[in-house]
């Protein structure tokens, strides 16, 4: 059975409005996934908690109710779908969001849904219901870290130092399981769902509502072999896909860590305790992009300086800083669109810091090439960012074999002395299959990306990116992009048909009226420590890329 924990379902800030006017509907999602429209997984599920978003739509915020009412401080709310009109509970209001539960008979299928105030009714606004459509309660609007309980250690909440074991029940939390036969009372959903944890499919202990309205609850068992501080988890229920969130795995103990992460489980633990922290990123990369005639390839590098709050590391927001948004055997996906409600996950929060004009960097043939600063503030005197493309980004300072690379910034600057790193690049693998992998992917059966060769030591990152043609569902484009991480060793990695699924399908290969895709596969070496004045961490990588065009169908 479900129950009761004291997470937060909901959350607004708003200030209210000084004069009336007639509400005027935006967007409509899932409260947790904050699943597109236009992504395949996309809908609101009868019985899930949603957001309306808009303006005018209240004249006050409200506080959260404990149980939600069909009206709040005179806003209702109305759905009507095939001839049938049912009032969606309100747990709060504010001038630009609602968060509602809807009604478990509501029927299936497209309708529209109005918000009626003081100042009049708005427009009808489309409404796409589905039988479920499961949203993963994370720190990060859908992204990021989950939020839930490990049942097995005192009920504790996931973080980076208070990981899970292999073994163990977690409780995950979220909405759009499916209808009930009383939205007040029943938890029984009724419905098979599928949890993979890294991949591999789960032991579900219970999936069905929780002790409050809309609020689903699904206690799963941790599979073993999976571990790392970005560990995938994803819901399939019906063939369709819930946003993906992420899981700390410890093999053992409570903090977790990651083999090519840079931050070890020592530096988690300390960062995470401690108010600030510092690092330095540096990467240097070399591209070549396929299917083309004739096949282009260009170097690439870019460094980053900056200070990052503790509460950013526990967000995950560390991850999104330095790429590292997965764990090794793992995939997560994001999407995207251009224009719409709400607005996407906010980047990291950080603080550049000044490092000197130049990094220099001395090539393996004794050549040297640089990175040019980009000021980063409006005076143009913080150089927290270097490079981003070196030189003209089509001269080739990386051998195709590798080499051995060494790092300096000169004199320094302001807030980072001088320095000095090195880097080791071995050659990298071969992309076997690149050029025998069908387009259109068939999204239903994944996809396999073989390579040869490689340098154990190293780990490769195959990325996905599937975009709708511009004008479609109401924005400019709507897409979705998968990473993930695999060992080099094995020369194989299957990406499972649940990562391709939460893409939208692209009827082509090339940017234009019909869509396109992407896909990337890359050798990256494993992070360099390296020592900088008043850095706390600081390291090193680089990576060798191919990329080709194909369609996701």
């Amino acid at each position: 059975m479900g129950s009761a924990k004291p997470i937060c379902l909901l959350a607004c800030v708003s200030a209210p409005i000084a004069f009336a006017q007639t509400p005027t509907i935006g967007g409509l999602l899932n409260n947790y996934s904050y699943t597109l429209p236009g992504l395949p997984n996309y809908g609101i599920a009868q019985g899930s908690i949603f957001d309306v978003f808009g303006n005018d739509l209240a004249s006050t915020t409200s506080p959260l109710l404990a149980t939600p009412a069909k009206s709040l401080d005179g806003v209702s709310i109305g759905v009507t779908v095939n001839g049938t009109t049912t009032t969606p509970l309100i747990y709060f209001i504010s001038p630009n969001q609602i968060g509602a539960v809807l009604p478990s008979a509501t029927p299936a299928g497209t309708g529209t849904l109005t918000v009626t105030t003081a100042a009049g009714a708005s427009a009808p606004f489309d409404i796409q219901v589905v039988p479920g459509a499961f949203g993963i309660l994370t720190l990060n609007n859908g992204t990021g870290p989950a939020v839930g309980y490990d049942a097995n250690n005192n009920s504790a909440a996931f973080s980076y130092t208070n990981a899970v074991n292999p073994g163990e029940i977690v409780e995950l939390w979220g909405t759009g399981l499916g209808p009930v036969s009383n939205d007040a009372t029943d938890t029984a959903i009724g419905v098979p769902v599928e949890v993979d944890i890294g991949g591999v499919p789960a032991s579900v202990q219970y999936a069905g509502r929780s002790a409050s309205v809309g609020l689903d609850q699904i206690n799963v068992v941790v599979p073993p072999g999976v571990s790392g501080c970005n560990v995938s988890v994803v819901v399939v229920e019906n063939g369709v896909v819930s946003n993906f969130a992420t899981l700390p795995v410890a093999s053992s103990g409570r903090v977790c860590s990651d083999l090519i992460s840079p931050f070890t489980a020592t530096v988690l633990n300390d960062l995470s305790t401690s108010g600030t922290f510092s690092y330095a990123f540096i990467d240097i990369s070399q591209t070549s992009s396929g299917g083309a005639s004739p096949e282009t390839s260009w170097d690439d590098g870019i460094a980053t300086l900056a200070r990052m709050s503790a509460a950013e590391v526990n967000s995950g927001q560390y991850a999104l800083a330095f790429g590292q948004v997965t764990s090794i055997g793992s995939c997560n996906v994001s999407t995207f669109q251009s224009v719409g409600p709400p607005p996407p996950p906010k980047p990291p929060n950080v603080t550049y810091l000044n490092a000197g004009s130049v990094i220099n960097i001395g090539e393996p043939g004794g050549a040297t090439t640089w990175m040019s600063p980009r000021p980063t503030n409006p005076a143009g005197d913080e150089y927290g960012i270097f490079g981003g493309c070196l030189l003209t980004c089509y001269p080739t300072f990386i051998p195709a074999t590798g080499g051995s690379f060494t790092f300096n910034n000169g004199s320094g600057g302001k807030d980072v002395g001088a320095f000095t790193a090195t880097l080791q690049m071995p050659p990298p693998i071969v992309w076997s299959n690149m050029n025998s992998i069908a387009s259109p992917i068939q999204r239903a059966n994944g996809i396999t990306v073989n390579w040869t060769g490689g340098d154990p030591n190293t780990y490769v990152q195959i990325v996905g990116s599937s975009v709708t043609p511009p004008g479609a569902h109401g924005t400019s484009s709507v897409g979705g992009m998968f990473t993930c991480l695999a060992p080099t060793s094995p020369g194989a990695f299957l990406v499972p048909p649940a990562v391709l699924l939460a893409l939208p399908p692209s009827n082509g290969s090339s940017v234009g009226g019909s869509g396109f895709g992407l896909l990337i596969v890359s050798n990256y070496t494993n992070p360099v420590p390296f020592t900088a004045p008043d850095i706390d961490y600081a390291f090193v990588e680089g990576y060798f890329r191919n990329i080709i065009s194909v369609a996701y169908q």
